[in-house]
């Protein structure tokens, strides 16, 4: 049978209810298939236009920034090189020693210091820096004594004292009758290395702020704050001796005697 005659054979009452049925399905399709889509795009559109923003409002600020970025990866650059160039001199751990021992003996004849012997320590690596310590046994009057130890520590290179040991027991100068004093000292250096492996990149991105501060203001620093911690035994001197009179001096004090 016909639909037309099925719909002419309903009354108006019947008609009227089909059509309003038929209207509320309508706006229900409309609804769901049509404007839900777009209000949905049209919101997600808007949140990737806020983020668009926010990402360009970021790069406005890199770029108002690139100047001092600019500056300050040239000063810790700088200051990378200052800090390198106070270290111990040398391509290898060997001449590194080397090069330690001299600085010591000479500052020792200027202070008028005799060294009685010295001992080259085991080689460290900490980090991408190598440390080498070399262990001296000396004897000298109170005054000289403390000036050698002072000259190391505040010396043109950068050096700590992890250990030190001082006694009076049976270091008598020659020739005076004043009594010396005998020391025990360690002195550990970092390496300056080759000239291609202490040079940063050219291309290297500077080192934020912040991590620069907790690594002692630069990232490419020895961390000289461990080899200077007081208390801290020193490689290879478990079996030394330690004496009632031990002091064991960091970088930042004065005077050790």
């Amino acid at each position: 049978m016909n639909w037309r005659v099925q719909w002419t054979r309903l009354s108006t009452r019947e008609r009227m209810l089909i059509a309003a049925a038929g209207a509320v399905l309508g706006l229900a399709l409309l609804r769901f298939l049509v404007l839900s889509p777009f209000l949905a795009y049209r919101e997600s559109l808007r949140d990737e236009i806020a983020a668009h923003r926010d990402v360009l409002e970021n790069a406005r600020g890199y770029l108002a920034r690139a100047g001092e970025v600019t500056s300050q990866h040239e000063m810790l650059r700088a200051r990378y090189k200052e800090i390198h160039a106070q270290l111990v001199p040398g391509d290898t751990p060997t001449l590194a020693a080397a090069s330690l021992q001299d600085m010591l003996h000479s500052l020792a004849a200027e202070k008028g210091i005799n060294i009685q012997s010295t001992q080259v320590m085991r080689e460290e690596t900490v980090g991408d820096f190598r440390r080498v310590a070399v262990r001296i046994t000396v004897t000298g009057e109170l005054r000289s004594l403390a000036e050698f130890l002072a000259g190391v520590e505040y010396g043109p290179r950068r050096v700590s004292i992890p250990f030190l040991e001082i006694s009076r027991k049976g270091a008598v100068l020659r020739g005076q009758s004043v009594r010396a004093l005998a020391a025990t000292v360690e002195v550990s250096a970092f390496l300056q290395g080759s000239k291609d492996e202490a040079a940063p990149e050219a291309g290297a991105a500077p080192e934020p702020e912040g991590a620069a501060d907790a690594t002692g203001e630069a990232g490419s620093m020895p961390p000289e704050a461990a080899a200077g911690a007081a208390g801290a035994a020193p490689p290879g001197a478990g079996a030394a001796p330690v004496a009632p009179s031990v002091m064991t001096p960091s970088r930042g004090e004065g005077a050790v005697l």
